[in-house]
């Protein structure tokens, strides 16, 4: 069973890979790569590993979004209006 999630911001960490974040929290384990398809809306696809990065790590309240780096790609890399599926 295969979960997605809309991208909610994108943006690009120059010459390393771009960082998308979604408005849920999954529980999936920070530090560890995850297999996962960008879904655009025109069928437009890419397979990448993403590796879950910590999001305000000192940040004491409730933070419901999260945030997953996927190396060697650029931010035109992820289609508009995509979704993040984990495969």
């Amino acid at each position: 069973m295969t979960e997605q999630y809309s991208i909610a911001e994108k943006f690009e960490i120059t010459g390393r890979g771009v960082v998308v974040v979604i408005d849920e929290v999954t529980g999936r384990v920070p530090g560890t790569v995850y297999k996962v398809e960008l879904k655009g809306a025109y069928g437009d696809r890419v397979v990448a590993e993403a590796l879950k990065e910590w999001l305000l790590r000192r940040c004491t309240g409730s933070f419901e979004k999260e945030a997953y780096f996927l190396s060697g790609l650029h931010k035109t890399d992820v289609p508009e209006h995509a979704v993040l599926v984990f495969i």
